[in-house]
């Protein structure tokens, strides 16, 4: 038997993300540990994610999602917090390619880059 997640009640959970916190990965949260793929160092920290209301079992930022002073490093994942320090893992998006950072350096994503979706 398979089930079925309501729009009503996707759009509920989905609408729970307007705002969050978007943090740097190095590794699938999911398997190597949440905190333990986590950036650390240099000027990283979490930044504040503002998400859409959600649209066809979808939200997608609507903020510019920047880093600065990043230490050496290779992203594979966004994930959203709900803490700007220790907290819970709400969501995580593997990037379709690593982005390697220069220490030193940054990375950013515009307005409606990614999506967190409920399919």
């Amino acid at each position: 038997m398979t089930g079925r997640i309501s729009d009503y009640l996707t759009g509920k959970w989905l609408a729970d993300l307007s705002t969050c916190w978007v943090a740097l990965h190095t590794d699938n949260p999911d398997i190597a540990g949440a905190y333990a793929s986590e950036v650390f160092g240099g000027g990283y920290g979490r930044q504040i994610g503002q998400f859409s209301f959600p649209d066809s079992r979808a939200t997608w930022n609507t903020n510019a999602i920047s880093f600065a002073g990043l230490p050496a490093v290779t992203l594979t994942h966004l994930c959203g917090w709900d803490s700007t320090v220790n907290g819970n893992l709400l969501w995580s998006i593997a990037l379709d390619t690593p982005i390697r950072v220069i220490a030193g350096r940054g990375v950013s994503w515009a307005p409606e880059t990614f999506a967190i979706s409920l399919d």
